[in-house]
């Protein structure tokens, strides 16, 4: 199995990576703008917890809990599709755009982008979502598991080459950072839940792809025991 540097290297000294991802955010980058505010993430993820929001931070902030901080340009949060009205009573006036994927909203520096937890997958990623803190403010933060789901999801859908390689690089980056904390059953249960969303036979294909790719990383990193067998 590789061996690779432990998180803790690449931390801010005195912070969690949350927190480290939230300074380099906020700072910005060779005097560009800063992408984010600590003070408006921690008074909306405060008021998601005082208003009873079951959420999970996805994206760049869930990637610095399990690996290696980044800069990030907007802050993912993945909530419950029956507490979208309390988001959207919590951060009314801020509203930026929306679809039904996602709901945008800007305040101030600060991009904050809504999705429903509406598959099965996603709602579990919440549900079973684990603790952190920003700065002492207790956050919920989707598991190194249900994340890994998340971005095998996206990977297929991305149009952009670039986003499309930066995702795999963070699957390969959680796994490879994380390997004692990614067991048989993670895989199996990430690779049933790619598989359950083939309606067709092309999503079919493109899913066991997915998982193609995801076994030839394993084995790359000497875990071969943990890949998932097709049939």
């Amino acid at each position: 199995m590789s061996t690779v540097p432990s998180q803790e290297e690449y931390l801010i000294r005195g912070h969690n990576g949350l927190e480290t991802c939230v300074i380099l955010s906020e700072d910005g980058f060779l005097g560009k703008r800063k992408f984010m505010e600590r003070e408006v993430l921690k008074d909306v993820l405060r008021r998601f917890n005082e208003g009873g929001v079951r959420y999970c931070l996805v994206g760049g902030l869930a990637l610095a809990h399990h690996s290696i901080p980044r800069q990030t340009q907007d802050v993912d949060i993945m909530v419950l599709p029956e507490d979208l009205p309390l988001v959207q009573g919590l951060l009314k006036g801020h509203e930026q755009s929306g679809t039904a994927a996602v709901m945008i909203y800007q305040i101030g520096e600060t991009r904050i982008d809504i999705m429903p937890a509406n598959l099965q997958g996603k709602r579990t990623a919440v549900l079973e979502a684990i603790d952190d803190v920003i700065e002492e403010l207790p956050v919920r933060v989707a598991s190194l598991r249900d994340l890994i789901l998340l971005k095998m999801w996206a990977i297929p859908d991305r149009p952009e080459m670039a986003k499309r390689m930066q995702d795999e690089t963070d699957v390969v980056g959680l796994i490879e950072m994380n390997p004692e904390r990614v067991s048989a059953e993670d895989i199996t249960y990430i690779c049933g839940s790619l598989l359950a969303l083939a309606y067709t036979p092309e999503d079919a294909n493109k899913l066991r792809d997915q998982i193609s790719w995801l076994n030839d990383i394993l084995d790359k990193l000497g875990m071969t025991d943990r890949q998932y067998q097709l049939t």
